[in-house]
């Protein structure tokens, strides 16, 4: 009898262990907090409540799976202006410079209604009109447009980013609302987010918000 009280006193110590090693599988595993360092005042004040044109590519990613955390960069453009009175005074065998390292030769240059007509010494024409400041934006005969790179910053992907995606040419209603998950789908699919299709929002903060990308033929 006391042999028996033994073992059943054995078997209750086991199931009683066993009980409590699933009791603490079952507890959650704690999860990580992510402390980042303060946003700078000047970038704050470059930035709050501002939209841009921009160049944006997937960076590096740091942790694995759902810990994931992907950096992104940033290239805030604006479309490339040039004074009124250089435009206007420009003649044949002038030199434009849109940016360091890109530049034509005018070989002929036509007055025309809204502007400009140029043609660059490799046959390439650029039509040069008048922007709401009285500036001259120059585009070539495709429309492909010349940006101006103001400031590149390497930052978190935030996982509450709103992706506002208008890429699809038959949809001509509103931006078709996303998130994190497609937005990375597409950066690791390495998809052209160039000035020419891609708009950054920053809150009044300095936090990237929103990301909408736009139709272009050059997508």
């Amino acid at each position: 009898m006391k042999k028996l009280s033994s073992v059943l006193s054995a078997i209750l110590c086991a199931l009683l262990i066993a009980c409590l090693a699933v009791s603490a599988c079952a507890e959650e595993v704690p999860t990580s907090n992510v402390y980042r360092p303060k946003i700078s005042e000047t970038f704050k004040a470059i930035t709050a409540g501002k939209t841009f044109e921009a160049q944006v590519s997937r960076n590096e990613v740091y942790g694995q799976d759902e810990d994931a955390r992907w950096t992104i960069n940033i290239t805030a453009c604006e479309e490339t202006h040039f004074k009124a009175e250089d435009i206007e005074n420009l003649k044949a065998n002038d030199i434009i410079a849109f940016n360091p390292g890109e530049a034509i030769f005018i070989v002929e240059k036509t007055a025309e209604e809204d502007g400009f007509r140029l043609v660059d010494s490799n046959s390439v024409v650029y039509y040069f009109t008048k922007a709401e400041d009285g500036d001259y934006i120059g585009r070539t005969e495709n429309d492909n447009m010349f940006f101006t790179a103001i400031f590149t910053i390497t930052i978190p992907l935030e996982k509450d980013i709103s992706f506002l995606d208008w890429s699809d040419p038959e949809n001509l209603e509103a931006p078709v609302k996303k998130g994190y998950d497609e937005l990375l789908d597409l950066l690791l699919e390495d998809t052209n987010f160039a000035p020419y299709n891609t708009k950054v929002t920053f809150d009044e903060n300095g936090m990237l918000t929103e990301l909408l990308y736009t139709y272009s033929p050059w997508n």
